[in-house]
């Protein structure tokens, strides 16, 4: 091949090898263009998750808030976590004769840092100030006076601040922002942050309304009582029974709440007598147990219906006095069946107190059948079931209240039972392996049970 064709080879080798750098190189910015765009999707979408989880919550809050400092806590907990904030503080309006501004809620501050705030007046935010709407200080944004004695007195570096009003009338700001603005972690403030913050705010100034309601109805209500209390001064002053009849009242109100904590569980009964219903809660670990009697139905046949009901009651009230001292709540009877738990009303719980409790209720029945005539012993054995693992508790409907648990667990429970025999205390695998080291346990495999198919169960004993 001759030089000249060559370099014509060679030329046109490297004619292509510029054409496909120069294709790289477009493939490459438009692969950065791509990456960035989806980058500030991404950001936008976490921006309105983050806004709605926020907006959500307040939502929900409203209306049972109705207290100030609370509403305000939970909602700068509520920025400073879901919107990743590591400051927020509403610098409320000074009263009297002073002007300017002073921190009244804050999260994210040291306590120090919170009294050199309350040391500088910030008079710059007041009503007279040129910047009356929200706006946000970021890197990229141009600083004036305004933002940098934000910064400096606030400690912020990067921050929204958005105007919180009354009656058309701003009586605090709230502010909220970084130490640092850094990709990925700590992206910049933009203005998304911006409008949710707007958003907020607005759930804010709601929330105020409701409190400063609620107040007046306070008052109102001390106003009322206070009426309402000379009145009773000036009856007691004509009438000397009526301290007697209010003692009655008095005990008469005693007994109806300790009616009331003998049928409900405290927490339960507090719910109720606070809000005027209480809401069913998921319990996570309970043990719940049934006792019943063998061959009760034959049983009734030969004694009296008064006899039958004594004999139930006298055995009940010691089943009572067991699961009191064992720490367990009572569920119900239901005919000769009964039903207790525990782990359902909040507390921890314990499937052994359950065990030993059974165990004892067991022992009982069988000691006080030893008194029986020959002919009634053998109605005097009970068997028990007993179950761990999730149940729904709380109290249903409108009227007679009654405090009962639900689930798979329960349901489970009475199929373990009846899957007894006499003078025998049933349990689950999952009792089993809450407290496998505590009892004496004998495994008897799969069991079928109603509606259940087959069940692992064990019997189980005290140590010697």
């Amino acid at each position: 091949m001759s030089e000249e064709s060559k370099d014509i080879l060679l030329a046109e080798l490297q004619r292509q090898v510029d054409y496909y750098r120069q294709l790289s190189d477009e493939v490459a910015g438009q692969n950065i263009r791509s990456d960035s765009q989806i980058s500030l999707l991404k950001r936008k979408l976490i921006q309105k998750e983050n806004g709605f989880t926020i907006l959500s919550a307040l939502h929900d809050a409203f209306g049972h808030q109705i207290y100030e400092d609370n509403f305000f806590t939970n909602t700068l907990e509520l920025i400073n976590t879901t919107l990743k904030m590591d400051k927020t503080v509403v610098l409320w309006e000074l009263s009297g004769h002073s002007k300017g501004f002073s921190p009244k809620f804050h999260m994210g501050y040291e306590r120090e840092e919170v009294d050199l705030i309350h040391n500088r007046q910030l008079d710059f935010l007041i009503e007279e100030s040129p910047v009356m709407r929200p706006f946000l200080a970021n890197k990229n944004t141009r600083s004036n006076s305004l933002i940098e004695q934000l910064r400096e007195t606030l400690i912020l570096p990067f921050f929204i601040a958005v105007p919180i009003r009354m009656r058309n009338k701003i009586i605090a700001w709230m502010v909220t922002g970084r130490e640092k603005e850094a990709w990925p972690f700590y992206p910049p403030l933009d203005e998304g942050d911006l409008d949710t913050l707007i958003s907020i705010s607005g759930f804010l100034e709601a929330g105020l309304s409701n409190s400063s309601l609620y107040a007046s109805l306070e008052k109102a209500n001390k106003e009322l009582e206070a009426y309402n209390h000379e009145l009773e001064q000036r009856v007691a002053e004509r009438t000397k029974d009526l301290r007697a009849k209010n003692l009655e009242l008095f005990e008469e109100k005693k007994r109806s709440e300790d009616l009331l904590l003998n049928i409900l569980p405290k927490d339960t009964a507090d719910e109720l007598k606070k809000n005027g219903f209480a809401k069913a809660k998921l319990q996570t670990d309970a043990t719940v147990m049934f006792t019943d009697f063998v061959n009760f139905t034959k049983f009734s046949s030969q004694i009296s219906s008064e006899e039958l009901v004594a004999e139930l009651d006298f055995c009940f009230r010691n089943f009572d006095m067991i699961t009191t001292k064992y720490g367990l709540e009572k569920i119900k009877t239901i005919g000769d069946a009964y039903m207790s738990a525990c782990g359902v009303t909040g507390e921890t719980g314990s499937a052994s107190d359950v065990i030993r409790a059974g165990i004892e209720m067991r022992d009982f029945i069988e000691e006080y059948g030893r008194e029986k005539p020959a002919e009634l012993k053998e109605y005097f054995k009970i068997r028990v079931g007993i179950n761990t693992g999730p149940v729904v508790a709380g109290v249903v409907g409108l009227k007679k209240f009654s405090f009962d648990i639900w689930g798979d667990t329960v349901n489970t429970a009475d199929r373990i039972q009846s899957g007894s025999i006499a003078g025998k205390v049933n349990v689950s695998h999952s009792t089993y392996l809450a407290c496998k080291d505590d009892f004496v346990f004998e495994s008897r495999g799969k069991i079928s049970a109603k509606n259940k198919g087959e069940i692992l169960m064990y019997f189980v004993e005290n140590k010697k």
